[in-house]
């Protein structure tokens, strides 16, 4: 028990550092950093008074907690004297606790600079765009007042590029999700063979994900120019503007058989669609090698016993293979899922205003220009909060109606 207040003790200290640090960027006020300060003092007296001897080391620690906590209002870096105690209070009362007790404290220790460090980019920038979504039209200058839900208000009711940004992201998500995984499978399938230059195949599907995004949606950017581009050249049709055509894929399709569709039923533009056949192509290498790892695992003896039975290799593929690897593919499932609601990169390179008739234009996209061209930072907020709520609940729904499917012991 011991052992856990100490544990507790450097935890806090912790906490108060990076509360002073947030404060000193500006991203909390002094009530939050004298709050855990009270609560960092607390605990150093809980954690000290209960030990069953105090030594002058133990009892420097706990004095130091507190006299960290109020000398970091002075300076920054004072409050450093908080963890420092911490460590002092332990190196006296080592030889009161456990070897399992001590163990925990170093293994705390060790495994706070990396809790740290996703508190301060990761937790406390998530809540502060919480807060931010309740203010007027914040932008880091002017002064902005509280008008609690309106943002949210406006966002779901008055603002149709909220549907449409959502309506494009949602296309994303059902092409480039089941296509990219589908044709993974396959390739990963195919590779797993014995085959011959086996490692170069598998190094050359690897080189696109290892490529930097922005370079790689450059090159296609190229690829798709209609006066000089590759694809133009290779399918006859030069002067086709594949990144600048809103028409929708499914219309354009249809419409040398006579079929008329417009709206919803057009489906995605065909601008969009060269985007996502980026996409798919940049994360294939990813989803392959994860796949690939997959198929190892799965025992050869299945396979040999099928072969005997007189089985194909479809039927190995569909009773074998298949169930034996959705792990992996529900893994990449979910993965791919919330990736593809969050596309921004190659979206923002090859159509950079979010295409002619806005047909382009994801979810992502348009939180980004709202915070950082209309520097409207709160509405900005509001949006990331939504597309927050819906990846969860797509995620939480994914995992209720795929992980029934899930085979994971053979």
């Amino acid at each position: 028990m011991n052992g856990l207040r100490l544990t507790g003790l450097l935890g806090a200290a912790v906490v108060l550092g990076l509360a002073r640090l947030a404060w000193a960027v500006g991203l909390g006020g002094a009530w939050l950093y004298g709050a855990l300060a009270l609560v960092a003092a607390g605990v150093a007296a809980l954690a000290v008074a209960r030990l069953p001897r105090r030594t002058p080391l133990t009892l420097a620690g706990g004095l130091l907690v507190p006299a960290g906590a109020g000398l970091g209002y002075l300076e920054p870096w004072l409050v450093l004297l908080s963890p420092l105690g911490a460590l002092l209070a332990f190196a006296g009362a080592q030889g009161q606790l456990s070897e399992r007790e001590q163990a925990s404290f170093w293994g705390w220790l060790l495994v706070w600079p990396a809790v740290g460090l996703l508190l301060v980019w990761q937790v406390l920038p998530a809540f502060y765009a919480l807060w931010l979504s309740f203010l007027d039209r914040f932008n880091f200058i002017g002064n902005s007042r509280f008008v609690g839900l309106l943002n949210y208000e406006i966002l779901l009711t008055r603002d149709p590029l909220f549907w449409k940004a959502m309506s494009n992201t949602f296309w994303f998500v059902a092409f480039t999700v089941p296509a990219g995984i589908g044709l993974a499978t396959l390739t990963a399938i195919l590779l797993n063979e014995k085959v011959k230059l086996q490692g170069l195949f598998r190094t050359l599907y690897f080189l696109p994900y290892i490529t930097a995004l922005t370079a790689a949606a450059a090159v296609w950017d190229w690829i798709y120019n209609p006066e000089f581009g590759f694809l133009n050249w290779l399918l006859g049709t030069p002067g086709f503007q594949w990144l600048s055509t809103p028409e929708g894929i499914f219309a354009r399709l249809l419409a040398p058989l006579g079929v008329k569709l417009s709206g919803f039923w057009a489906g995605p533009s065909v601008a969009f669609v060269a985007v996502m056949v980026m996409s798919v192509w940049h994360f294939l290498g990813y989803q392959v090698v994860v796949l690939l790892a997959g198929l190892q695992n799965i025992p050869k003896e299945y396979y040999e016993a099928a072969e005997l039975d007189g089985a194909s290799w479809w039927q190995k593929v569909r009773f074998i293979t298949w169930p034996l690897l959705s792990p992996t593919t529900f893994f990449l499932f979910t993965l791919s899922l919330i990736g593809a609601f969050q596309v921004f990169t190659q979206v923002l390179i090859l159509t950079p205003t979010g295409g002619v008739l806005q047909d382009t234009l994801t979810i992502a996209l348009y939180l980004y220009n709202k915070g950082f061209r209309d520097s409207n930072f709160s509405y900005a907020s509001a949006l990331a909060v939504v597309v927050f709520v819906v990846i969860l609940v797509l995620t939480l729904v994914q995992r209720r109606v795929l992980e029934r499917r899930v085979t994971y012991e053979a």
